[in-house]
C-alpha cells in the first residue's frame, strides 16, 4: 500500500448517452477530469452560467437552513453532530427525491423571504421605539413640537445644550433681553440638554430668538402635528404591532421546520449539479458524440472500464502518465497508516520521484507524540475517548483518519507514560504517600526523566538518530530506484558513518560517567574519520578540477556536520516537553494536597485534580501536535521528501447529508 499510480482514460460515447455516463462517473468517485488540447470539431461545453445559477440556488437552500437552525434548531448533542451519520439512498431514490427540488427550492425562497420581512419589522419596531424615546423629553408638553405661535404670538419649542431650571433660563434671557420674559416653561432637563417652551408677542419675535440662539437653541425636529404624549402612543402601538408582524414571520418559519430533511437533501442535490456543471467545462463534444478525458488511479481502472462498457456504448482509451505530466497524487494506505495521510496532505502531496512517506512516519508519528506527551492517564483518556467514537460512533472520511491518530498517539502515550511512570503526573505516589500513609512510590518500568533528564535527553537524541536514519534510508531508496546509484552510495553512506562515528564520543562528553567500552570508541574514531574523509573526496564529484572537487568536499563536510547538528539537537524538544507535561501534573497533585486534614485535603483535592489535569492535558496536547509535526515536516521530511504534488480530486457528489448506497 503506497502512493498510488495514475491512468489517462479517455472515453466517447453517443451525445444522447452524456447525462447518463456523467451522472455514473459522478456517483461513482473514481476520475479527475481533465480539459483537452482544442482539437478541430470539437466544441466545449461552456455550462458556466448553468453552473452559476445552481450556484445561487444552492447559497439560497443554505441559506434556509441556516435560518431553519436559527429559529427552530434541533435537540442534537455535540457528539451526535459530529458524527452524524448521512442518510443513505439508492439511485432510484435519489431520482424519486430530485423530482421535488424545485418545490423545495420555493419553500427554501419563502423561508428567506419571511426571514427577511421578520427583520424588515423588527428594524421598523426599533425606528419607532427610537422615535418614541426622543418624545419622551416631550411628554408634558401639551402642544404639538411643530407649534410656532398664533396671529399675534411667536412659539419657540426646541432644546437648549446645558442644563437649565426654569430660574436659572429666565434670569440668562433677561440678561440678553434687557427685560424679563414671563412665558418661558422648561419641559424636562438633563446634563446634556434643557427641552424648552417659550412665546411672545409677534412684535418680539426677531428678538426673542436672537437670545434664544445665544443660548444654543435649536428647534426640535418633529414635523408632524400631535401632542408628545399621543404620539407616543401612536409609536408604541406601531412598534407593537412590526414586533407582532415579525413574531408571525418567525411562527411561520417555524412551521415548517419539518422540512428540514428536505432542505437538507436540495443543499446536496444542488451542490452535486453544480459541481457537475462546473466539471463539464471541462469536456467537449460534437453534434454526434462527446469526449470525457481524465485520470483515474491505476487499481480502479479494469472495474470502471469494464462497467462502463457492460453498461453503455461506449469507446475507451487508457495509457500511462508520461514523466513531466502533472498527475495528481492519491494514497491507499491500511489504516495505521491512512491516519497520518492528512498530516502530509497538510505539508505538500508526494513530487513524481518521492514515495508515500506515511507507512514509515506513522510509526514515528506515534512513538514521538507519546515521549512528548508521556503522561500513560493523559493517554489511557485519548485512546478510550477515540475508541469509544471509532467503534460506537463510527466515524467516516476524514473525521475517521482523525480519531483514528489520536487513537494510536494515545495507546503511545499510553507506553512511553508507562515506562516513565508518570500516571497523571505522580498520582500513584501522592495516594499511596498522602491518603493511604505508605512511603513514596514509584511506578516507572525504566526510569523517571524528572529524577535523571540527562538519560532522557540522550534517549531523546538516540531516537532522533534513528528518525533521521529513515529519512536517509528512504533517500538512499528512491535514488537507488532512479538508477543514481552512485549518488545514493556517496550521499548516504558516509553520512552514516560519520554520525555514527559521533554518537560514542558525544555521549562520553556529554555523560562522562557513562560506561562506553573503549573498543566502541575506537570503532566510532574509525567511523568518524572515514565517514568526513569519504564526505570530502565524493560530496564535490560534480566539479571538472581537483580544487573544486576538495573545495566543494570541505564545503559538503560543513554542511553534513552542521546541519545534522542542528537536526540532532531539534529533538531535545522531546525532553523539554515530556518534562513540561510530568512536572506541571506533579505541581498540580501538590495543590490538591496542601491541607494537613484528610478530609479537608480529599475535598481540596478531587476539583483540583480535574479541573488542573483537563487544563495541563489541553495546552500539552496542542504543544505535542505542533512540535510532532515540525519534527516530521523539518527534520524527516528533510532528508528526502521534495513534494510539491497536487491531490487528486475526482468529480465526486461531495453531500453532506447523504450518501449513495453502494453497489
Amino acid at each position: 500500500m503506497a502512493k498510488l499510480k495514475m491512468k489517462y482514460l479517455e472515453i466517447v460515447a453517443p451525445i444522447d448517452e452524456s447525462k447518463a455516463i456523467f451522472d455514473f462517473l459522478q456517483h461513482r468517485s473514481v476520475i479527475e477530469l481533465k480539459s483537452h488540447d482544442e482539437t478541430e470539431g470539437l466544441i466545449p461545453l461552456n455550462s458556466g452560467r448553468t453552473a452559476s445559477q445552481l450556484e445561487k440556488y444552492y447559497d439560497v437552500v443554505q441559506d434556509a437552513l441556516k435560518i431553519l437552525d436559527k429559529y427552530a434548531p434541533e435537540s442534537t448533542g455535540l457528539v451526535s453532530s459530529l458524527f452524524s451519520e448521512p442518510v443513505e439512498l439508492t439511485e432510484k431514490e435519489f431520482e424519486e427525491r430530485s423530482a421535488k427540488a424545485d418545490s423545495i427550492l420555493a419553500t427554501c425562497y419563502s423561508i428567506c423571504e419571511l426571514e427577511r420581512k421578520s427583520a424588515e419589522a423588527l428594524a421598523a419596531a426599533a425606528k419607532f421605539n427610537a422615535l418614541k424615546d426622543g418624545l419622551e423629553p416631550w411628554l408634558k408638553l401639551d402642544l404639538p413640537l411643530n407649534f410656532r405661535g398664533t396671529e399675534l404670538s411667536s412659539a419657540f419649542i426646541g432644546t437648549l445644550p446645558s442644563d437649565y431650571s426654569e430660574e436659572m433660563l429666565r434670569t440668562a434671557l433677561a440678561e440678553r433681553l434687557g427685560e424679563e420674559i414671563s412665558a418661558v416653561e422648561v419641559i424636562s432637563h438633563s446634563k446634556e440638554r434643557s427641552c424648552i417652551f417659550a412665546v411672545c408677542h409677534i412684535s418680539e419675535k426677531e428678538k426673542v430668538f436672537g437670545a434664544l440662539r445665544e443660548l444654543g437653541f435649536a428647534y426640535a425636529t418633529e414635523s408632524e402635528n400631535g401632542i408628545p404624549a399621543e404620539k407616543i402612543k401612536q409609536l408604541e402601538a406601531k412598534a407593537l404591532n412590526c414586533k407582532d408582524e415579525a413574531k408571525e414571520s418567525i411562527n411561520k418559519i417555524i412551521s415548517l421546520a419539518d422540512m428540514r430533511d428536505e432542505i437538507r437533501f436540495a443543499c446536496d442535490y444542488f451542490m452535486i449539479r453544480k459541481e457537475k456543471y462546473e466539471a463539464l467545462n471541462l469536456v467537449s463534444s460534437t453534434q454526434n458524440v462527446i469526449l470525457i478525458e481524465g485520470y483515474v488511479a491505476e487499481n480502479k481502472v479494469d472495474k470502471l472500464v469494464k462497467t462502463l462498457e457492460e453498461k453503455f456504448n461506449v469507446a475507451v482509451s487508457i495509457s500511462s502518465t508520461d514523466e513531466d505530466e502533472d498527475a495528481p497524487t492519491a494514497f491507499e494506505n491500511k489504516p495505521f497508516a491512512a491516519a497520518v495521510e492528512g498530516i502530509t496532505a497538510m505539508y505538500s502531496m508526494p513530487g513524481k520521484n518521492d514515495v508515500d512517506p506515511n507507512p514509515i512516519m506513522s510509526v514515528f508519528y506515534y512513538m514521538l507524540f507519546g515521549i512528548m506527551l508521556s503522561d500513560a492517564g493523559y493517554g489511557l483518556l485519548m485512546a478510550l475517548g477515540c475508541g469509544f467514537a471509532k467503534f460506537k460512533l463510527k466515524p467516516k472520511g476524514k473525521m475517521k483518519k482523525t480519531v483514528d491518530m489520536y487513537f494510536w498517539c494515545g495507546l503511545a502515550t499510553v507506553f512511553w507514560g508507562t515506562l516513565f511512570g508518570s500516571w497523571f503526573g505522580d498520582l500513584p505516589n501522592v495516594i499511596s504517600s498522602q491518603f493511604l500513609g505508605k512511603g513514596p512510590l514509584s511506578v516507572a518500568l525504566w526510569f523517571e526523566p524528572v529524577n535523571d533528564p540527562m538519560k532522557l535527553l540522550l534517549f531523546s537524541f538516540l531516537f532522533g538518530i534513528i528518525h533521521l536514519f529513515a529519512g536517509v534510508a528512504i533517500s538512499f531508496y528512491q535514488m537507488w530506484k532512479q538508477g543514481n546509484k552512485l549518488g545514493a552510495i556517496c550521499d548516504c553512506i558516509p553520512v552514516y558513518m560519520l554520525i555514527t562515528g559521533i554518537c560514542p564520543l558525544a555521549v562520553g562528553i556529554m555523560k562522562p560517567d557513562a560506561a562506553i567500552p573503549p573498543i566502541i570508541k575506537t570503532i566510532g574514531t574509525y567511523l568518524l574519520i572515514a565517514g568526513a574523509a569519504l564526505i570530502v573526496l565524493t560530496a564535490g564529484r560534480s566539479s571538472k578540477n581537483i580544487v573544486g572537487k576538495l573545495g566543494l568536499g570541505l564545503y559538503g563536510l560543513y554542511n553534513a556536520a552542521s546541519g545534522w547538528l542542528g537536526d540532532i539537537l531539534s529533538y531535545s524538544r522531546l525532553l523539554a516537553l515530556g518534562l513540561c507535561t510530568g512536572v506541571i501534573a506533579t505541581v498540580i497533585n501538590t495543590l490538591g494536597t496542601i491541607p494537613e486534614n484528610p478530609t479537608v485535603k480529599l475535598i481540596l483535592f478531587i476539583p483540583v485534580f480535574i479541573f488542573g489535569h483537563i487544563v495541563n492535558m489541553a495546552i500539552n496536547l496542542i504543544g505535542t501536535y505542533v512540535h510532532t509535526n515540525r519534527l516530521q515536516y523539518v527534520e524527516f521530511f528533510g532528508k528526502f521528501y521534495e513534494g510539491g504534488g497536487r491531490c487528486f480530486t475526482p468529480l465526486a457528489t461531495n453531500t453532506k447529508f447523504f450518501k449513495f448506497k453502494e453497489d
